[in-house]
């Protein structure tokens, strides 16, 4: 045991003594501030651009609305650099006997020269409730911009259904008034103090539904991902340099391996806390603090331990039976469909985290951790027995994983040469 720990240590500080590991500690809070500052930069860089479009009314009902509506629209946004949005100057056209397909293609060749930026066709049916329901066609060069015809929409959808009412003698503002939608408001369950009194129901908080379970989750994934994957190259560099030979004159493969594992366990952890701590900062100074929970941060630090001995077992034995980086590219594709599965299945936890589907992933070994940790931290809670038995097979795979990479490990270590196949690795477990 005291080798191991030698090892560990060994292994603990080479890790945090070097800039790789600086670079690790800062990723996380520079990706979200990045992220941050993006949305800010983003959201200050204000479209102030003129659309001028072109509308062919065929009704020849709905396009003195639409300039009105347009012009309401650029008083509220207001113009030049104080605008707070994009400004629309519609213009109509009429066919005057001529071909539709000829207007369009003329349109189109403005809009390809940039002197409009769309063009609309209403059709003539739009506003006959009997008639076959034919789209109102919106063309322009720049599909992927959204705001105009979605103000289009919006606006064209309430004059047209004002319209059939007024066709049948009923008054739009009173059927406005009439189906004007309800909001839900989504609640908690009402529960009772220790007085007696009725505690009443809080109102759903979105980061406690979403934010924090596939925060802890993702927070895990990029833990795992930042210490595992790194055992695997430092164990083929040994074998190239030949330092593994003289290392294992000391101590056995096993010792060897298990300290490796348990320096890089202690790394991941000392990671996770400093997240952890950011994290809980980061609540207290925004008022949530209700949303800390020690008892999550426990399970979190104990499926983070599982999550990093199980995944590098795995990459320590790859490394051990492989040559060189090129062997370990062929086996590193099973072990990293292992650790993406988590993120298939997140989407449809976080959906319905007591379905059948998400209870099933949950026992997966190598999904458990991630995936049990996001029902942890959603409401309703899994029940302790699921947790329990989670926890279970965790630790019979991880001890499984353990057990078989030190057996690889004894036999790959300090094979040079060809690297080794799946086969090969199967019957040094076996042997």
């Amino acid at each position: 045991m005291s080798r191991i720990i030698v090892v560990a240590t060994s292994e603990f500080l080479a890790l945090v003594k070097t800039k790789f590991f600086i670079i690790g500690l800062l990723m996380m809070p520079v990706m979200v501030g990045v992220s941050i500052g993006i949305q800010v930069l983003a959201a200050t860089r204000v479209d102030r651009e003129d659309r001028k479009f072109v509308v062919i009314d065929r009704t020849g009902t709905f396009y003195q609305g639409i300039a009105a509506a347009a012009k309401e629209h650029n008083d509220k946004v207001g113009s030049g650099t104080t605008a707070t949005g994009p400004t629309f100057s519609p213009k109509q056209i009429d066919l005057g006997g001529g071909s539709i397909d000829d207007v369009k293609l003329s349109l189109s060749n403005q809009v390809k020269a940039k002197d409009l930026f769309a063009f609309v066709v209403i059709p003539a049916s739009v506003a006959d409730a009997d008639a076959k329901a034919e789209p109102i066609e919106y063309y322009t060069e720049t599909p992927s911009y959204q705001e105009l015809p979605d103000w289009l929409e919006t606006n064209l959808g309430t004059q047209v259904t004002e319209y059939r009412f007024t066709q049948v003698s009923i008054d739009p503002k009173l059927v406005s008034k009439l189906t004007r939608p309800v909001r839900l408001s989504t609640l908690g369950l009402v529960d009772r103090n220790v007085d007696g009194s009725v505690k009443q129901a809080k109102k759903v908080n979105q980061i406690a539904t979403f934010v924090v379970p596939f925060g802890l989750m993702y927070l895990l994934f990029i833990v795992v991902m930042s210490s595992a994957p790194q055992m695997l190259n430092a164990i083929i560099e040994e074998k190239m340099s030949r330092i593994s030979e003289v290392l294992i004159a000391s101590v056995t493969p096993f010792q060897l391996m298990m300290g490796k594992l348990a320096g890089t366990g202690v790394v991941s952890v000392v990671l996770a806390l400093c997240y952890l701590g950011g994290g809980t900062y980061a609540l207290f100074s925004t008022g949530q603090w209700d949303l800390i929970n020690p008892a999550l941060f426990a399970w979190f630090i104990l499926f983070l331990l599982c999550a990093v001995l199980m995944f590098g077992s795995i990459f320590l034995a790859i490394g051990a039976a492989s040559s060189d980086i090129k062997d370990a590219q062929g086996m590193m594709q099973p072990a990293m469909i292992l650790v993406m599965l988590p993120i298939f299945f997140a989407p449809v936890i976080l959906r319905a985290p007591d379905s059948g589907i998400a209870i099933g992933a949950s026992f997966f070994p190598t999904a458990a951790p991630f995936l049990m940790l996001i029902r942890l931290a959603m409401t309703p809670a899994p029940p302790l027995w699921q947790v329990l038995l989670s926890v279970i097979i965790m630790l019979t795979t991880t001890c499984a994983l353990v057990w078989a990479a030190g057996k690889i490990f004894r036999v790959g270590l300090l094979m040079q040469g060809k690297g080794a196949t799946l086969a090969e690795m199967i019957r040094w477990v076996r042997a």
